[in-house]
C-alpha cells in the first residue's frame, strides 16, 4: 500500500477535524467525552501509554482513534 506513515499528532488538531465548528478547548474537551464514552477505545489506548492529560498523541494512538471513531467529516 501507498499509505504515508502517520505523524505525531496534536490531539486538539484531531479535535477540530471532528469538531470544525467549535472552539479548540470545547474540541478537545468533546473529543475527550467520546474517548471515555467508548470502553474499547479506551482500554486500547491504555495499551498505548495514552494519559488523558496528553497534547500529543503517537502514531499508533491517532490511528486507535480514527479505527474507534472513524475519519472526522
Amino acid at each position: 500500500t501507498n499509505e504515508k506513515p502517520m505523524k505525531t499528532m496534536y490531539l486538539s488538531d484531531l479535535a477540530i477535524m471532528y469538531f470544525p465548528n467549535s472552539t479548540k478547548h470545547s474540541a478537545v474537551t468533546q473529543l475527550r467525552r467520546w474517548i471515555k464514552l467508548n470502553p474499547q477505545l479506551t482500554n486500547r489506548l491504555q495499551e498505548l501509554h495514552y494519559q488523558p492529560r496528553q497534547r500529543a498523541l503517537t502514531p499508533l494512538q491517532h490511528a486507535a482513534i480514527l479505527e474507534y471513531l472513524g475519519e472526522p467529516d
